[in-house]
């Protein structure tokens, strides 16, 4: 399992980056779980990141898992439809 830990915001500013962490990510043949826990906010274009990678992770036979988002968060990617990856 490989896992990840975003921090901060994901935003128009840090979205190269994000997804760079992403891709680094899914460049592995194991499954991936993203830390949450010290995101503070993501907009819709890391969203958007999110659910690319997990159609990716799917299509590889992998998982993606989200864990620990704060409440805030955790609604918002249920509210999307990503709520199913949560743990």
């Amino acid at each position: 399992m490989t896992t990840l830990h975003p921090r901060g915001e994901v935003d128009m500013a840090t979205m190269a980056a994000f997804e760079r962490t992403l891709e680094s990510g899914l460049g592995t043949d194991r499954d991936l779980v993203v830390d949450l826990s010290e995101l503070t906010f993501i907009d819709a274009a890391g969203l958007r990141a999110l659910a690319a990678a997990a159609c990716r992770v799917r299509q590889d036979g992998r998982r993606l898992t989200l864990a620990r988002p704060n409440r805030n968060l955790g609604r918002l990617l249920r509210l999307v439809g990503l709520g199913d990856l949560i743990v």
